[in-house]
């Protein structure tokens, strides 16, 4: 979930593409216009034929990059993970959502979505970073998140792409280049911190 959630698909299946791998990205938008949730299920192997299904089937994920982590602790995306395979990198820095506008108490209140992340993952497998925060105080915006989230995936070996071509990538994407590889580079020293 979150602003530029299709962005890092898409940069992911450039990255993939450029070192010959195949790929495939499927991006589930729902009500985004209106606060809903946005996902993107992206599957990368060695060869098209080990990717036979687009969609992330039940139990399949072998990595969440939870940059929402209101989306990230949802059913539809608990369902796709599963315990002692599933490694997770979730932003605990919480994006008000409407319910917000109904019941400010709602703001702060990410210990049950932890803990939903926790049961379904295994505490060890459950990597929470501060991203919005720490983004948009070393670069400025939290558009930057996103970035940061990919950078420090990457550096905790939960992205089997390479560093070059995932540059590349932010490259041709053409938006933002400079901004995003330092987003990019700080998420991985973060994750080394």
């Amino acid at each position: 979930g979150g602003t530029g959630v299709v962005t890092v698909g898409a940069l992911l299946g450039m990255a993939a593409h450029l070192e010959g791998k195949a790929a495939s990205v499927l991006d589930m938008t729902g009500l985004a216009q209106k606060n809903g949730a946005v996902m993107s299920h992206v599957r990368i192997a060695d060869d098209a034929d080990a990717l036979h299904a687009v969609a992330i089937a039940t139990g399949g994920a072998r990595t969440v990059l939870g940059c929402d982590i209101v989306v990230a602790s949802a059913q539809d995306v608990l369902a796709c993970v599963t315990e002692g395979v599933t490694q997770a990198v979730i932003n605990s820095d919480l994006t008000p959502t409407p319910s917000f506008v109904l019941d400010p108490s709602v703001e702060g209140a990410t210990a049950p979505m932890v803990a939903r992340l926790k049961v379904a993952l295994g505490e060890a497998a459950t990597d929470f970073v501060a991203a919005t925060r720490l983004a948009t105080l070393l670069l400025g915006e939290a558009i930057a998140t996103n970035l940061f989230m990919v950078g420090y995936a990457y550096q905790r070996g939960l992205i089997p792409l390479g560093a070059d071509a995932l540059d590349r990538a932010i490259e041709l994407n053409g938006v933002a280049v400079e901004a995003n590889r330092r987003a990019f580079a700080l998420g991985r020293l973060a994750a080394h911190d």
